[in-house]
């Protein structure tokens, strides 16, 4: 059975950075559920960033730069949050190693 990752923020988990609940309404969705299939994931919390938090975006470049070190990501306050992102980002990959 294939499985798909989702942003946990979509299935209704209160992970979004204002502590929203954004559940996205999909009968797909209901049906991977139903059988198994979701693998509900956020990685800024995986990378240790609260809930809620400030929103964070990167400041130039784009998420290729980030990784090859070229780019940061800073929150409105100003506080870099590269580290947590990129951290969040490799738990990603260990679901799938």
């Amino acid at each position: 059975m294939i499985k798909v990752l989702i942003s946990a923020c979509l299935l209704g988990e209160r992970v979004r950075y204002d502590g929203k609940q954004v559940a996205i309404d999909s009968p797909i969705l209901d049906q991977w559920q139903k059988e198994g299939r979701i693998i509900p994931f956020c990685a800024e919390v995986a990378g240790g960033l609260t809930v809620p938090r400030p929103p964070a975006e990167i400041q130039t470049g784009d998420g290729n730069d980030v990784l090859m070190g070229k780019a940061k990501i800073f929150n409105y306050e100003q506080v870099e949050v590269t580290l947590n992102f990129i951290s969040g980002s490799k738990q990603v990959i260990q679901l799938f190693d």
